[in-house]
């Protein structure tokens, strides 16, 4: 498939991973189609919530809506979540329809939006094209500043029969990227609405370990110290430690960490995000590659209890160093 504006590249932040396959330090593989797919399905959430907020849709068009986007979006490696649309009022400008449906070059090619009365009108090189459905203009306006793009996806209809006339397929383009720099914009993390101020380390009454993963910031009760989970994409994985621990999940859903599973309670495989034997086998596991056997074996039910029930759904990364702090300190409480 030819490589077009919409493709999977870095954003102008730099915070988005190429379409390499994603290494943790430690040599794991995560196939990348999983990062990839997984982050379009949350941008696809995120973009979900604006829409039912701004706009009169329905609650199953909108979610059929989401849905279609995911879809395209994977299909084309887009680079952030891209919503497939259709301009309207084309009839008046069909002989440049005509004229892009044979202009091989125009395909994906950026569009200008400029507001007109109560709409947006897409032109290509000041040629006007169409306009903007009004049933998307609640989502798409605030977006705008944000880097929303708008692309010509294709001409619909046969051109080269004049008594039909021509459509025009579009993408909004760059959504789950505006997205995210409209949450910053609004000083919100990780775009649920809400400030999460983290603690300071060594701060009186707060754990030193920090679940590194994609999501949510909050705090999270434990018996002695409350530990905190930051909000970091998952493939600042490739910055850590060779020794951090990565956790994922196929397109599938199945659960997969970058160390060996010992296995004891679940030998059909790790879990996380509750208690049970899949969270315990994970907590040995994982205090078994970063410390020894007898310590993993002392602290592994309140390392699960207290950390692996805690982590997110979609996964994450476990800092060595933070892991071991908090075997210090549970070493500690139980002397």
């Amino acid at each position: 498939m030819t490589t077009h504006a919409l493709a999977h590249r870095p954003s102008p932040s730099g915070d988005t991973p190429t379409p390499a396959n994603i290494w943790t330090s430690a040599g794991t593989h995560i196939p990348a189609a999983d990062v990839h797919a997984q982050r379009i399905a949350r941008e696809a959430e995120r973009w979900l919530a604006l829409a039912t907020e701004r706009t009169r849709m329905r609650p199953d068009t909108l979610t059929a809506k989401a849905f279609g986007a995911c879809a395209f979006s994977v299909q084309r490696r887009a680079a952030s979540l891209a919503v497939p649309s259709k301009l309207v009022g084309t009839s008046r400008h069909q002989p440049r329809l005509r004229a892009l449906a044979d202009d091989s070059t125009a395909q994906w090619a950026v569009l200008d939006l400029d507001a007109t009365g109560d709409g947006l009108l897409a032109s290509r090189d000041g040629a006007p094209l169409g306009l903007v459905q009004s049933k998307h203009l609640g989502w798409v306006r605030p977006l705008l500043p944000f880097g929303l793009t708008v692309h010509l996806s294709r001409v619909t209809g046969n051109p080269n029969n004049r008594r039909y006339r021509l459509g025009c397929n579009v993408a909004f383009g760059g959504v789950g990227e505006a997205l995210r720099r409209l949450s910053g914009g609004l000083g919100e993390n990780g775009g649920d609405g809400a400030q999460h101020p983290a603690p300071s380390e060594g701060a009186p009454g707060s754990s030193a370990l920090r679940l590194v993963v994609p999501g949510e910031t909050r705090p999270i009760g434990v018996s002695r110290d409350p530990i905190w989970i930051s909000a970091r994409p998952e493939y600042e994985a490739l910055t850590g430690d060779p020794e951090d621990v990565v956790l994922w999940r196929t397109l599938e859903g199945e659960a997969h960490a970058s160390i060996p599973h010992a296995a004891r309670h679940s030998p059909t495989g790790i879990e996380w995000g509750y208690g049970g034997s899949g969270p315990a086998d994970l907590a040995r596991s994982v205090l078994l590659a970063l410390t020894d056997e007898p310590t993993a074996n002392a602290l592994y039910q309140r390392f699960k209890h207290e950390v692996v029930a805690s982590v997110p759904e979609a996964g994450g990364v476990l800092r060595a160093a933070d892991v071991r702090r908090w075997v210090e300190r549970a070493g500690c409480h139980a002397l």
